[in-house]
């Protein structure tokens, strides 16, 4: 009877002592509390503070007290029963428990210690229990190896002393303030002082060695009061000590990892973003996947927010080897880091892995996650910015909508939006015209995103009309009429169809004071004024009463005012000042830098007089180098922005300066499109180079781009057109014999010398000939 485990709880129930014993005649304290109801049923029912770790990996403090003298027996007892209802039973007939020769066996092939089957068998064992999981033989094989690599292989006192520390300093760093209690946190011993010191002066090299040639015991006694220090002092120390830490076969527990760049990623990432270590200078993204690697991850209740940490931070073969290794292992995994497999392949543009992803949401049978809630709803619309059309055996259809309808989801308005969208993006006039009926006729109440979709592609198609029927009904909305993004819609399609397509008949000024009207009714005039548009005369409404204006609506008064006639003294004016704001950080206009829409703007309006040549060629030594701010991201010159300043030389007639032009596009690997071609053949046409227009136009036709009616249209310049027909025909014919030549001399090696030989007799003889000539 003494020896009972549970007579041995009923007669020293403060000692929670564990059973069997080690050794004869000695009982000794387990990191593990017994498996037994009464053992549990005493450690719920006596204060004290349970640590659990929640699904997540987030640590939850759970206080259990006993029940005071004012609080009524019966609610005690109730309290209590709703406590034993949460003791673990025993492992159903279906669960398989993992024996202790297995575990010895496992560990033993894989050169791990054999000394610590006991705890991990245990380990395993209660794991299946709690989650009721049945494992193959290769699932028992790869959990027993990831608890036998860990420093920490239970789940004990350690581990619950981590767990009171990390929850202390984590509260404290989110809530900005000191540490409430320093007693729970590990501290540094004379030893872990010295190693510390190593860590310092040479992480890499002495402590490296040190590490690797210590043993279990001593890397989990120092590991965890280390870690800390350098999280809370030196978070960049601590991640090249983290890396190093995780060299080797034994390592630290992954929950304690996960806590370590959780707190790494949420308090220090926008600096430690472009963080390098090594000789290789791996970067963050290298580190998130080396220390939190798929192959280190449990089977068993593994901490979900770290896995989703990885997710998000790992570059794209990283984010793929998560996915095949979570599939291949069963891994356990919820609906939300199902979802975040789904955003992630969405980011990187891998629509079918995206797809992948959400048909394997359902068999998690998460009743908040189904098929049509909110949160699944907005991945699907993600996903659908990426659906393209494809002709099939039924017809021309979308590739990624028929498959989220297959899997139950049904498309609210936001999805329609996206579709609606993707049908006007393919060119087809009539299906967007039919995704349109489908939402009229489905009751779907159109919103902001609805009209900006309809304005745009009235826009684009210049259907006039049908911009003006789409704005009155938006001015019967109030709602819509007041939105920022619908209201810069409607003042780009005025601009599109005054400003920028301006009628031969139409007034300049007029144009450029409706358009400021129209701008002053919306945003603040005061960026205007400093970048000198606007007229002393004008009489605008109170400064600062308006929003800030976006980038769209500044772009837009910059090209109106352009294009309604400026001087090139006041473009050049502009520019210096546009260039001053620009590296003054101002917040309105420096923005404009981050595209090169501005910067076209400027080269258009400063190509109109030769004498401004010198100052397109800054403009765009201005964007190959920018200075002043580097808090916005200065645009590169783009393929448009390089062929305006390839039409300023070409226009103006300077040959020599163009042909710079095209080394420096050639310098910087600027593709030429069909835009650059038409407008290298306008120039040789241009200077009447016959033979240079005509190899243009061959080379053109060799890249894919067909001559089109602007190419036709710049041929006219040429005073002698017949020219350049025979010029191609030349080019063709020459084109056949060099053809003709390498095939015959690639089917008869022997015409190669005969060819040579009959070279040089021919360069002999004319020689002889020059030496046999009379001098005069």
């Amino acid at each position: 009877m003494l020896l009972c485990p549970q007579r041995l709880v009923r007669v020293r129930p403060q000692a929670l002592l564990s059973a069997p014993c080690r050794s004869p005649g000695y009982w000794h304290r387990s990191s593990w509390t017994p498996n037994t109801r009464h053992a549990l049923q005493y450690a719920l029912n006596h204060t004290s503070t349970i640590q659990q770790r929640s699904r997540d990996g987030q640590t939850v403090g759970e206080v259990a007290t006993e029940p005071s003298e004012s609080e009524p027996k019966q609610d005690a007892e109730a309290g209590n029963s709703k406590q034993a209802a949460k003791i673990p039973r025993r492992p159903k007939a279906g669960l398989r428990r993992i024996s202790k020769t297995s575990v010895k066996s496992i560990l033993f092939s894989h050169g791990l210690r054999p000394s610590y089957a006991t705890t991990v068998q245990q380990g395993l064992n209660h794991e299946i229990q709690r989650e009721k999981r049945i494992l193959s033989d290769k699932s028992v094989a790869i959990a027993t190896i990831t608890r036998g690599r860990s420093i920490y292989n239970t789940k004990g006192r350690r581990l619950r002393v981590w767990q009171r520390a990390y929850e202390e300093i984590y509260k404290a760093k989110h809530y900005k303030r000191e540490v409430n209690d320093e007693r729970v946190i590990p501290a540094l011993d004379k030893t872990g002082e010295a190693i510390l010191a190593k860590i310092q002066k040479d992480c890499n090299g002495a402590f490296r060695k040190l590490w690797a040639a210590s043993d279990r015991d001593f890397k989990a006694k120092h590991w965890q009061a280390l870690a800390l220090w350098l999280l809370r002092n030196d978070v960049r120390m601590f991640l090249d000590f983290l890396i190093v830490t995780m060299k080797g076969k034994e390592t630290p527990d992954f929950t304690m990892v996960t806590d370590c760049l959780l707190y790494v990623d949420n308090f220090y990432y926008e600096e430690l973003k472009d963080w390098t270590t090594g000789p290789r200078e791996h970067g963050y993204s290298w580190m998130i996947e080396y220390c939190m690697r798929p192959a280190t991850w449990p089977i068993l209740a593994p901490p979900q927010k770290g896995i989703r940490l990885y997710i998000r931070r790992a570059r794209p073969y990283g984010v793929r080897l998560a996915f095949r290794t979570m599939k291949e292992r069963k891994i356990q995994w919820r609906a939300e880091t199902q979802l975040c497999f789904v955003n992630r392949f969405t980011q990187l543009g891998h629509a079918d892995r995206a797809l992948n992803a959400l048909k394997l949401l359902p068999r998690l049978n998460d009743p908040i996650f189904t098929m049509n809630s909110r949160g699944v709803l907005r991945h699907c619309c993600k996903l659908l910015t990426l659906d393209t059309v494809e002709d099939g055996e039924s017809g021309r259809n979308f590739r990624i909508l028929p498959q989220l309808l297959e899997m139950g989801v049904r498309p609210d308005r936001d999805m329609m939006n996206v579709v609606l969208a993707n049908a006007y993006k393919t060119g087809d006039h009539q299906l967007g015209a039919d995704m349109l009926q489908f939402m009229t006729s489905q009751d779907y109440a159109f919103d902001s995103y609805t009209y900006v979709t309809l304005l745009t592609n009235a826009v684009s198609r210049g259907d006039q009309a049908r911009v003006h029927e789409l704005i009155r009904e938006v001015d019967a909305q109030e709602e819509i009429r007041n939105n920022p993004y619908v209201a810069n819609k409607i003042f780009h399609a005025h601009y599109i169809f005054t400003a920028k397509h301006m009628d031969i008949d139409a007034d300049p000024s007029g144009v450029f004071y409706s358009m400021l009207d129209m701008y002053n009714n919306l945003h603040d005039i005061t960026p205007l004024k400093e970048l000198f548009i606007i007229p002393p005369h004008y009489k605008a409404r109170e400064e600062g009463t308006n929003t800030p204006p976006t980038p769209m609506a500044l772009y837009i008064m910059i090209a109106t005012y352009f294009r309604c006639g400026c001087r090139v003294s006041t473009v050049q004016r502009m520019y210096s000042r546009f260039q001053e704001l620009v590296r003054q950080g101002h917040p309105s206009i420096a923005p404009l830098a981050a595209t090169d829409h501005t910067y076209n703007e400027f080269l258009i309006a400063l190509r109109k007089s030769s004498r401004a040549m010198h100052s397109c060629v800054r403009l765009v030594e201005d964007m190959l180098h920018p200075q002043g701010n580097m808090a916005i991201e200065h645009a590169k010159p783009s393929y448009r922005t390089w062929a305006i300043l390839l039409s300023v030389f070409l226009w103006h007639r300077r040959p020599a300066a163009a042909e710079k032009i095209k080394d420096m596009m050639e310098k910087h690997q600027v593709p030429y499109n069909d835009v650059t071609w038409n407008l290298i053949i306008n120039g040789y046409a241009n200077a009447q180079k016959v033979q240079e227009t005509a190899a243009a136009m061959k080379a053109m036709e060799a890249q894919g781009f067909a001559l089109d009616s602007y190419t036709m249209k710049s041929l006219r310049y040429l005073r002698d057109p017949e020219r350049l027909w025979v010029a191609v025909d030349e080019l063709d014919h020459a084109a056949q014999e060099a053809d003709s030549v390498r095939s015959s001399t690639a089917e008869n090696p022997a015409a190669i010398e005969d060819a040579l030989r009959d070279e040089l007799i021919e360069k002999g003889l004319q020689k002889l000939g020059d030496k046999n000539k009379p001098k005069d």
